[in-house]
């Protein structure tokens, strides 16, 4: 079974009832889903309040795992950055998103590929 790490715009998508991002996990049945620190960090910093906070915390980390900012996604995250990481139109979070899911052999599942053109060894899901 596949590894696939989801990025937060499916994440958000599937919140507000997108149909592309519906589409998106549906044509991956067979795949095990997971997270990264930064999606989760990014879903927690939009909560409205400590009580959305804690449930978006607890509901993420429950359904999904969790990868992990190791040593490897630094490592990855610099040789990113240094073969054209400093693009315009190109996101940190992106990035280091991207990072994690090399760094854990995984493919990504996102909306904005366009976010992700030209990171060499990272596959989309």
């Amino acid at each position: 079974m596949e590894k696939v790490l989801i990025d937060t715009n499916i994440l958000i998508g599937i919140t507000r009832n997108q149909r592309a991002a519906e589409h998106a996990l549906a044509g991956m049945e067979s795949a095990a889903f997971c997270i990264c620190d930064v999606v989760l960090s990014e879903m927690l910093d939009g909560a409205r309040n400590k009580a959305e906070h804690a449930m978006l915390l607890d509901e993420l980390t429950t359904k999904f795992e969790v990868l992990p900012f190791t040593a490897e996604v630094s490592e990855r995250f610099r040789q990113i950055l240094f073969h054209g990481g400093h693009e315009r139109g190109s996101y940190l979070a992106d990035r280091l998103i991207a990072a994690t899911a090399m760094a854990h052999d995984c493919a990504l599942l996102t909306l904005n590929k366009k976010h992700f053109k030209g990171i060499k060894g990272l596959r989309l899901a």
